[in-house]
């Protein structure tokens, strides 16, 4: 949105007499811009989306027999262990998922995540760190087909059935993640993670503009699976 602003903005100014006009767009981009790099004002934004507390007390997935991580993507190079080519929210989530699957006996890790190109999906990545950590080959299954959150829940519904299970995914993607699995009638248990902190009046950074970015994703995945009620 604010590149858009800013590059209207100066077509104006470039090519048309409509240089107040233009003015005005290209201020508006900045200000937005400033705006959204305020902690405070992500934290604003992201807060109807942080809505589930971490899982510390885990009497409501006592006797689940699945922990179940979303992917959260990954770099391509092969030349460095498998828990360093995850992305920060996979490893998050990763990190996340064998927190809760050494805490309930018998339980399987089910790592999900495709990838639109022929490099690994990135559960296959996720399989391969877990085990680096110390999971048990045996104890992981892979769901690598799915490219969104609506076909993870499908797929993931071929796996665990009826059961109930750990629903594991960064904090702001997790109320999208819990509506696209209820609404198949599944019963995940929400284990958010890599929770977005508060700082109050910090100063602006440019990090905050990437969580803003992230929000609006959410916040539109969530209009776009409710039109095709899917939520």
């Amino acid at each position: 949105m604010v590149l858009t602003l800013l590059l209207v903005g100066l077509a104006l100014l470039w090519f048309s007499k409509r240089q107040r006009l233009g003015k005005i767009v290209i201020s508006s981009g900045v200000a937005l811009a400033l705006i959204l790099s305020f902690p405070l004002t992500v934290g604003w934004i992201s807060r109807p989306l942080q809505r589930f507390q971490p899982l510390d007390d885990l009497t409501p997935a006592t006797g689940s027999r699945w922990v179940v991580v979303l992917g959260g993507g990954y770099s391509s190079p092969e030349r460095v262990p498998p828990n360093g080519r995850l992305s920060a929210a996979s490893l998050e989530r990763l990190v996340e998922g064998i927190r809760l699957y050494r805490a309930l006996p018998g339980a399987k890790l089910v790592m999900s995540g495709g990838s639109e190109s022929r490099a690994a999906p990135i559960a296959q990545v996720l399989a391969d760190a877990a085990v680096a950590l110390g999971v048990p080959r045996t104890d992981v299954v892979l769901e690598s087909t799915a490219l969104d959150t609506a076909r993870e829940a499908e797929e993931v519904q071929r796996i665990v059935g009826a059961d109930r299970f750990v629903l594991v995914t960064s904090a702001v993607h997790l109320r999208r993640a819990m509506s696209l699995f209820e609404k198949r009638g599944m019963h995940p248990v929400p284990a958010p993670c890599g929770f977005w902190p508060n700082a109050g009046l910090a100063l602006p950074a440019s990090g905050q503009l990437v969580r803003a970015d992230y929000a609006n994703h959410e916040y539109m995945g969530l209009l776009w699976a409710s039109l095709k009620g899917q939520i």
